[in-house]
């Protein structure tokens, strides 16, 4: 269950800069005009870095078979991961459907995995989200800081 989360988490913060060789601006994809959840469903994104409170880039930790997914947010209500080469289990399926919401188009947080997240920064080529959260370790309740960024596929 804690290397689910820890992927979910990963999954969802990371999004890192690539290009679109057809816009005009320094080859950005140009999303002017497009609500945020019309950003998210432009194409697909695969996780670049995933941080927690300590500020360190976990993306190390994940495993190798969720490094390779890939998600397509296919609606306003449903996101779907692709399996990349690498499974984690031979018998998961290729490509499986989860929820995901904006209360609005434009709204400031996305629940996504059962998770509520912040939308920190948001482009064409990159989504960065981030999540506090209250978790007990051993006895003692502290806050943790999640940070996500996703890349274009």
């Amino acid at each position: 269950m804690k290397k689910f989360i820890f992927g979910i988490s990963a999954l969802v913060m990371l999004f890192a800069a690539s290009c679109d060789s057809g816009s005009s601006n320094g080859n950005a994809i140009d999303i002017s005009g497009k609500t945020k959840q019309e950003v998210f469903m432009l194409h697909a994104w695969e996780l670049s870095s995933w941080n927690d409170s300590s500020s360190q880039d976990n993306y190390s930790n994940i495993d190798a078979c969720m490094k390779d997914d890939f998600y397509n947010f296919i609606s306003t209500s449903q996101v779907e991961i692709n399996r990349g080469a690498q499974k984690c289990d031979p018998s998961d399926p290729a490509t499986e459907k989860f929820a995901w919401n904006m209360a609005s188009p434009d709204d400031t947080k996305v629940t996504l995995f059962n998770y509520s997240w912040d939308i920190a920064s948001l482009t064409g080529e990159q989504i960065v989200l981030r999540r506090k959260y209250l978790y007990n370790f051993g006895g003692t309740t502290e806050y943790i800081y999640s940070k996500v960024v996703l890349k274009k596929h």
